[in-house]
C-alpha cells in the first residue's frame, strides 16, 4: 500500500502548461499525510506511521527534484522554490517528529532555489553591465593586472562609458518595474513569496552594484567614470516598485 501511494506521488502528472503554484504531487502528499495519520493513529502503530511518512516525504522530494527534466514552460527554480517552501510551511504546521530532517531539507532547498531564481532574474535589468564586468573579472582571473584592464580593447574606458550610458537611473527604474510585474505575474499568490523574492533581489542587486563600483575603482582609477545612479537611488527604485503595484 505504501509503495503504491509513493508511486502515485512520484508519478503525479505535471500539467504541460503549468504556470507555477503547487505541484499535484505536493497536494497529494498533504492529503496522504492526513490519511496516514488517521490510519495509524494508535500509539502501537506509530513506528509504521513514521516509516510511511518518511517514504511519502522522500517520494514528494523526488517528484520535485524531477522537475528540471519535465520541459516546463516556466522557470523551474521558481516552481521548485514555491513547492519546497510550501512543504516546509506544511511540516511546520503539522509538527511531525519523524519529518524534522525533511522539514529542514525543504527549507534549505527552498532557499537554494530562491537564490538561483533571484540570480537568474537579476541578469536582466543590467544585462550589458553584468556581461561587461563578468569579462573584466575573467581577465583579472587570467592574470591581467588591474591597471592594464582599460588597455584591453573590449574593456577600454570608452567601452565602459558606452555601457554605463545605456543605464541612466530612469532606465534602471523602468527595468526594475518591468521585472517586478513579471515576477508578480509568475509567482502564485497563495505562497505569498513576492515580498521575500523582491527583498532578496534588492540585496543581490545592491551587492552587484557595489561590486561594479569596486571594479571601476580598482581598474579605472582616475578616469572619472561612475555609474549614473547611486546605491540610494537603487533602494528608492525598489521601494517605488512595491508602492506602485
Amino acid at each position: 500500500c505504501q509503495g503504491t501511494l509513493c508511486q502515485e506521488i512520484e508519478e503525479a502528472k505535471i500539467p504541460s502548461r503549468m504556470k507555477g503554484g503547487l505541484l499535484p504531487s505536493v497536494s497529494r502528499f498533504k492529503e496522504l499525510v492526513g490519511l496516514s495519520e488517521e490510519m495509524f493513529r494508535t500509539a502501537q502503530r506509530r513506528r509504521e506511521l513514521d516509516r510511511a511518512l518518511l517514504r511519502l516525504a522522500s517520494s514528494v522530494f523526488s517528484s520535485i527534484n524531477s522537475l528540471p527534466s519535465a520541459n516546463l514552460k516556466v522557470n523551474v527554480d521558481m516552481v521548485m522554490m514555491e513547492n519546497f517552501h510550501h512543504i516546509h510551511c506544511f511540516l511546520c504546521q503539522k509538527n511531525i517528529p519523524c519529518l524534522e530532517d525533511k522539514k529542514g531539507e525543504a527549507k534549505q532547498r527552498y532557499r537554494e532555489h530562491l537564490e538561483k531564481y533571484v540570480i537568474q532574474c537579476l541578469g536582466q535589468p543590467l544585462e550589458k553591465l553584468h556581461h561587461f564586468f563578468e569579462g573584466v573579472k575573467a581577465r583579472l582571473a587570467q592574470g591581467v593586472k588591474e591597471e592594464e584592464i582599460s588597455f584591453q580593447l573590449a574593456y577600454s574606458k570608452q567601452e565602459l562609458r558606452k555601457v554605463i550610458q545605456k543605464y541612466p537611473g530612469e532606465e534602471v527604474k523602468r527595468a526594475l518595474e518591468s521585472l517586478y510585474r513579471k515576477i508578480h505575474k509568475h509567482l502564485s499568490p497563495e505562497e505569498n513569496l513576492l515580498p521575500v523574492v523582491w527583498h532578496s533581489m534588492e540585496q543581490e542587486f545592491l551587492w552587484q552594484y557595489r561590486e561594479f563600483e569596486e571594479l571601476i575603482r580598482r581598474c579605472y582609477a582616475g578616469a572619472g567614470i561612475a555609474m549614473e545612479f547611486s546605491g540610494d537611488d537603487l533602494l528608492s527604485y525598489f521601494s517605488s516598485c512595491t508602492l506602485a503595484n
